[in-house]
């Protein structure tokens, strides 16, 4: 149960915590400028991907091919949902986008960890996390903060 509190305190940290403009210079990309922008730029998607993707404009262009293509995966789903979805489903690609390469794992992982449990569990575990007193969510994500990242592992070694 504790565990599960956990992860979820993770997944709010993960949003929550890192300023904005922080980023780590180990895992920082350093900017490629005789390397010509990933297709599609912004100005290839259509109007319903620009739509759905608006927040990451002012970064499109200078994300790699492999970024491209997991946002315009997202992208389809965003006209499904409601005005109150939309918004919400922005204000974290916004959040997201800022994120280093390192948040950025950590993150999808604990999305991952989250959405492999049942959907009921799922959302009663959220429903009990909103219903701590914000002091005790204070230090849950305290602990997350604390907490060392993962360690990541190759593509080689997940396939083994």
């Amino acid at each position: 149960m504790m565990r599960v509190l956990f992860l979820l305190a993770a997944l709010a940290a993960a949003f929550l915590a890192a300023p904005a403009g922080a980023q780590q210079p180990s895992t920082a990309r350093k900017p490629q400028a005789t390397v010509p922008a990933s297709r599609p730029t912004w100005n290839e998607l259509t109007p319903a991907q620009r739509e759905a993707l608006a927040p990451l404009e002012p970064e499109w262009n200078k994300l790699d091919r492999d970024r491209k293509r997991k946002w315009l995966e997202v992208a389809p789903k965003y006209h499904q949902l409601s005005p109150e979805g939309k918004q919400r489903m922005h204000a974290r690609m916004a959040e997201f986008i800022k994120l280093t390469p390192e948040q950025r794992w950590t993150t999808r992982e604990n999305f991952q960890r989250a959405y492999e449990l049942p959907a009921e569990r799922r959302e009663a575990l959220v429903e009990q996390y909103k219903a701590l007193p914000p002091d005790k969510k204070k230090e849950l994500k305290e602990q997350a903060q604390k907490k060392p990242a993962p360690e990541r592992r190759s593509k080689a070694a997940q396939k083994k």
